[in-house]
């Protein structure tokens, strides 16, 4: 289960201000790196749980520490496993202070709600921390 959800559990509303845009933070990485959520096994683990629709305009990411080498990942969805990030694109074997761009070429419109996942491949995560920002919009009008 995600620690992060949109909209944010107890999130006051602010009026009928259609698209607002926002970033939301969350880390993955292994458990004594203490990050958002927790990654050990190959896998897929929610990042966020996303409950009203949304636009996605960007993501990126930032490696703090560097990943087992063998070890990949991506961030997407139910709809496609790299629709935000791809493991050649966010290089989590190494570490890094800039923002890497996301795999998008356009915003992605999730109609439905659908919560964005990390999926964890190659081999079983010893070492690693990485932040995701992703810039969206919900869509309640």
């Amino acid at each position: 289960m995600a620690n992060k959800n949109i909209p944010e559990v107890g999130e006051i509303f602010k009026g009928y201000i259609p698209g607002v845009r926002k970033i939301a933070h969350v880390s993955f990485g292994v458990a004594s790196a203490s990050p958002d959520v927790s990654v050990g096994e190959t896998g897929v683990y929610e990042l966020v749980n996303v409950t009203v629709p949304v636009v996605v305009f960007q993501t990126w990411t930032q490696v703090e520490e560097a990943f087992t080498t063998s070890v990949t990942a991506t961030i997407g969805d139910t709809g496609s496993a790299a629709r935000y990030g791809n493991d050649t694109g966010m290089n989590i074997a190494a570490s890094g202070a800039i923002f890497v761009i996301g795999a998008m070429t356009v915003p992605a419109l999730d109609a439905t709600g659908i919560p964005i996942n990390v999926t964890i491949g190659g081999a079983t995560v010893a070492a690693g921390l990485a932040h995701v920002y992703i810039e969206y919009a919900e869509l309640l009008d």
